[in-house]
């Protein structure tokens, strides 16, 4: 009796925590690689390294390890190839520790979208699509 018992609960406790995981794992699909609002920040040319574009920068944090980093770079590389006046650059999360902590990154990718003031306007976490990332900067003033 004992036994049947302890094996009920633990079938549950597996079927909960089964649940869980379910659950988790619909949120972060359906939120992956989605823009949200960005944070009210500014960024300068100094603090990535690079040049910011003249109409909008694709920052992404990214890591050495990270596979989805990989079709994140394609992505936003080729939408800086696309449309004039934007830059992609790539930030090694890693490297440049103080400033994820400061931006508040908390996994790789995340790509910021900043305008041409520096300003980040959005983000995303995961990997963006093409159109996702597009209509982010035509949102952008200046932007036809």
């Amino acid at each position: 009796m004992l036994f049947a018992v302890v094996t009920t609960t633990r079938v549950l406790l597996l079927a909960g925590l089964l649940a869980v995981a379910v659950l988790l794992g619909l949120l972060r699909r359906r939120t992956d690689g989605r823009a949200r609002a960005g944070r009210d920040v500014v960024l300068a040319a100094a603090d990535l390294g690079a040049e910011l574009g003249p109409r909008a920068t694709l920052v992404q944090f990214s890591t050495v390890v990270c596979q989805p980093c990989r079709a994140t770079k394609r992505v936003l590389a080729g939408v800086a190839e696309q449309v004039p006046g934007v830059h992609h650059v790539e930030v090694d999360a890693e490297q440049r520790l103080d400033l994820a902590r400061r931006l508040g990154i908390l996994r790789a990718p995340t790509t910021l979208v900043l305008d041409r003031t520096g300003r980040e306007v959005a983000r995303a976490s995961g990997v963006p699509t093409t159109e996702t990332i597009t209509r982010t900067l035509e949102t952008l003033p200046g932007s036809a």
